[in-house]
């Protein structure tokens, strides 16, 4: 079959749709997590959706088997479950973190890792107890792109209006308390307010991103555009345009690629970023070779 056969492209509209969104959303919310040095938090906490999604979605299933609903609103509810289960449990394993951090001699790597691995192993666990689940463990853990609804493109583009939003409104904030927290503080802004902001910034784009990439593999699609591309930028603005314009090329490829040699999508997208991120740091050698 032809990649522009009309049918496939009738199959891959909604997904290309997600990956364009996931991909821009994937790349601002990036730029803060790496200006901020949250990656690990990004880690950690997109593991920790895993039991979540579990629970949001067993407990969807439950309530519209007791409805008369057909197949594409019955997905649409399995969605919604997803989102808010996967959100809500990133407010209990935020603040586990944040409390192991401040115990004496404890690193934020070691506080993420121990979140990881609880969440994780956490979500392993209700989806072994709750057999059979509505979706297949795989969509839980790499994403199943192909498979999207509009209710999963429609969150997605949810949060990023929310999020170009914020960055429109607080962006000039953020990057000030990024560089400079005690300048930040001095000037009279509040640093708890700061953090929330990018936490739940964080928190709702890797909620959203899981019908896309999945729990495990969102890290790379978050990343990679953002930490790849930061030495070669030569300021805060313009990589927030260029890790948003590599987030969606990143996505692209990864579909076609997955596409024309039918492999797992999100598998595909974690590997292009994985060879996207190299390739930067192979450019910014050169680049300071010649220097």
């Amino acid at each position: 079959m032809s990649f522009f056969d009309s049918t496939l492209w009738t199959i891959l509209q909604l997904p290309i749709l997600e990956i364009v969104i996931v991909g821009v959303l994937a790349g601002l919310v990036g730029v803060l997590a790496v200006l901020h040095q949250r990656v690990f938090f990004v880690e950690s906490v997109a593991h920790g959706t895993f039991p979540g999604a579990i629970l949001g979605v067993v407990l969807g299933k439950g309530l519209s088997d007791g409805w008369n609903l057909d197949n594409d609103t019955r997905h649409a509810v399995l969605s919604l479950f997803l989102f808010a289960g996967a959100l809500l449990a990133c407010v209990p394993l935020s603040w586990l973190m944040h409390r192991l951090t401040r115990i004496a001699g404890q690193s934020s790597q070691a506080s993420a890792g121990i979140v990881l691995t609880l969440g994780f192993a956490l979500g392993y666990f209700l989806s072994k107890w709750f057999q059979p689940l509505p979706l297949k463990i795989e969509s839980f853990l790499t994403g199943s792109v192909l498979s999207v609804n509009r209710t999963d493109v429609l969150a997605a583009a949810a949060v990023l209006v929310i999020t170009l939003v914020v960055l429109l409104t607080f962006g000039r904030q953020l990057i000030f308390y990024a560089f400079d927290g005690g300048g930040y503080r001095a000037a009279g802004h509040s640093a708890t307010v700061a953090e929330g902001v990018i936490l739940g910034l964080i928190c709702a784009a890797i909620v959203v991103v899981i019908p896309a990439v999945g729990t495990i593999l969102s890290i790379a699609l978050v990343a990679a555009p953002a930490a790849g591309l930061q030495p070669l930028v030569k300021s805060t603005l313009g990589l927030f345009i260029a890790a948003p314009v590599a987030g969606v090329a990143i996505g692209a490829v990864g579909l076609a690629l997955a596409v024309k040699a039918d492999l797992s999508a999100g598998g595909m997208i974690a590997l292009t970023a994985g060879v996207f991120y190299v390739g930067c740091l192979v450019v910014g050698r050169l680049l300071a070779g010649r220097g």
